[in-house]
């Protein structure tokens, strides 16, 4: 079976491809296509499509999402390379190779320095691609209460709940978050706008930290104008209003296990006292909700898995993998630290 591939912009063939979107990643009607295609803030998007050549019909695609990065104070141009998305009939090696290697010939025709991508499925597609790979995201869970664990093991519902309780205390007393007490001169503000202290935040404290550009433009599409998701967003400030940190989340996620989850969905700060305050009240906020374990899916800095492990997350297996391809026109283009997972700073914000 031959498979013809083409370069194209979504636009291009929308109904098709809005098809091919919705019937392979549950996706419904024209809303997210618009979103995740045609409204990105650093672009318009590129996209190669496979189409089965004895039928002429569209059963493959990926894209080029272009992004703004900044290292050291020196903004760049990147792409991160879409999810591969392949009816199910036609699912193989051959039809994903094509359609990234169709992506990677491209690059030296862009103005991005390098490519990143992160997958679950098409490790070994990347890395006949020549991919490098940097890391695996790390899946973080913390524990709020014991009660919806311990319900399944002890048949009788009182000695269940007592049990829960003292549990409960130990996990609160082992975290960091019983020890962590918020200076009156600080707020936590749980309804905040997007304004443009976002940016200057990153911009203050993102010189050694290889991630895409926090600006008002990006988050407030990210966060916002998402058709699916509702998201909602913490921050901490000083007396002078200064933005010191924030957490993007979504309240009611459904963990592993079924059980009621808040998720993190994206974080930054100035420095690892206000995330430290940050965790502290955003856990104390998920308790009064009644949440029962906390996710975080990153991949970057360590200091954040310690933090994050002192406030009694613990780590779950994950299996996205990060990938970066460097683009052979930039080749006086010298970043050490794009190989080095503890200068990134990757969440889900990055994955669409």
């Amino acid at each position: 079976m031959g498979y013809a591939i083409t370069q194209a912009k979504p636009s291009d063939d929308q109904e098709e491809l809005n098809s091919l979107i919705n019937r392979n990643f549950q996706k419904s009607g024209s809303q997210w296509f618009n979103w995740s295609q045609r409204q990105n803030p650093f672009g318009e998007n590129l996209c190669w499509l496979a189409r089965d050549e004895s039928a002429g019909k569209l059963i493959g695609s990926t894209g080029l999402l272009p992004r703004r990065m900044n290292y050291d104070g020196q903004p760049f141009a990147v792409g991160q390379a879409e999810a591969i998305n392949i009816d199910e009939a036609h699912r193989s090696a051959q039809v994903a190779l094509k359609l990234q290697r169709a992506l990677i010939s491209h690059l030296p025709e862009t103005d991005f320095h390098f490519v990143y991508g992160m997958t679950e499925t098409a490790a070994a597609v990347f890395k006949r691609c020549r991919y490098k790979q940097i890391g695996t995201f790390q899946h973080w869970v913390k524990p709020l209460c014991s009660e919806y664990k311990l319900k399944d093991k002890i048949s009788n519902r009182f000695v269940s709940k007592g049990a829960a309780a003292l549990v409960d205390l130990a996990l609160h007393l082992y975290s960091l978050e019983s020890r962590t007490f918020k200076s009156h001169r600080l707020k936590v503000n749980y309804d905040a706008p997007i304004d443009d202290r976002f940016h200057r935040l990153f911009k203050e404290h993102a010189h050694n930290l290889i991630m895409v550009e926090r600006t008002r433009e990006f988050l407030e599409w990210r966060f916002f104008h998402e058709p699916t998701t509702r998201f909602q967003i913490m921050t901490l400030e000083n007396r002078e209003q200064d933005l010191l940190g924030y957490l993007v989340y979504v309240i009611g996620e459904t963990g592993r296990n079924g059980d009621h989850a808040a998720g993190i969905q994206d974080l930054f700060y100035r420095d690892q006292k206000s995330f430290q305050q940050l965790l502290a009240a955003f856990i104390q906020h998920c308790r009064q909700l009644r949440m029962e374990t906390i996710v975080i899916n990153y991949f970057g800095r360590k200091e954040i898995a310690n933090m994050l492990s002192r406030f009694g997350f613990f780590q779950r297996k994950s299996s996205t993998q990060v990938f970066v391809h460097d683009n052979p026109q930039f080749k006086d283009f010298q970043l050490e630290a794009l190989h080095d997972s503890n200068c990134w700073h990757l969440t889900n914000a990055e994955r669409l």
